[in-house]
């Protein structure tokens, strides 16, 4: 895989470097951002070349790569038992996305949060590419991603867990202050043209739908997501300990 752009090359190398297998750099740039990629992967080992700008665009495709690419050895998913493993306590389950921007919004949006990982079928959905790491700024790089099969059975399968499957579709009934957020949380969101697929939304224990008194009937994936995920996030801030 090959990434692009000042923000994702920093975040691969703080991440973890050891997936770095070059760092191309443009020469006679001044820009300090690159300067402290060039200190950084000198100082951990990761094979540096200066490379042409037309060569840089030639490996991207286009001309907004910021100076900086780097390439990685694969791409960036964790097992599932790896996270299982760490006792999480928040999830997100992305089905059916398509737009590479939307589901890097997204992961962007799960990590700021402090959710644990975010799930993504290997079909019919966006897979972890450069689009989607450079949306992300990075963050997929250091996010735990994990594939999954059927959707529908993994969320039940989350469900014998101990979890709560909380979907978000514009036609959910459910209210927010319904979502127990004491409990381990297994949210699920849809793509952006179908949003939760029936057999999906049958499977979940809530499906919570958003107010929207204005005039546009329906808001961006990410968007709407971002809403529930730090609904939830303020309600058990408040309800911890102080």
């Amino acid at each position: 895989m090959i990434i692009h752009g000042i923000h994702p090359v920093r975040e691969a190398l703080r991440s973890d470097h050891s997936r770095v297998t070059a760092i191309l750099v443009a020469p006679f740039s001044n820009n300090p951002r690159i300067q402290e990629i060039v200190d950084q992967a000198r100082s951990v080992g990761v094979s540096l070349r200066f490379e042409s700008p037309q060569t840089l665009t030639r490996k991207v495709g286009n001309s907004k790569h910021q100076g900086v690419l780097a390439e990685l050895a694969g791409a960036p998913y964790t097992a599932l038992e790896e996270v299982l493993a760490r006792n999480p306590r928040w999830l997100l389950l992305a089905d059916n996305v398509e737009d590479p921007h939307n589901l890097g919004a997204l992961i962007r949006t799960a990590e700021a949060a402090g959710l644990d990982a975010l799930l993504l079928p290997q079909r019919r959905a966006v897979q972890a590419t450069a689009t989607v790491v450079k949306a992300s700024s990075g963050a997929a790089l250091h996010f735990p991603l994990v594939r999954i099969g059927n959707v529908a059975s993994t969320v039940g399968q989350f469900k014998a867990r101990g979890f709560w499957s909380i979907g978000l579709d514009m036609e959910g009934q459910d209210s927010i202050d319904s979502v127990p957020t004491d409990q381990p949380i297994l949210m699920v969101v849809g793509g952006e043209n179908r949003g939760l697929r029936p057999v999906v939304r049958k499977a979940c224990d809530l499906v919570v739908g958003l107010p929207m008194p204005g005039r546009v009937a329906s808001l961006n994936l990410s968007v709407a997501a971002g809403v529930l995920i730090y609904q939830i996030l303020f309600r058990r801030l408040q309800e911890q300990p102080s």
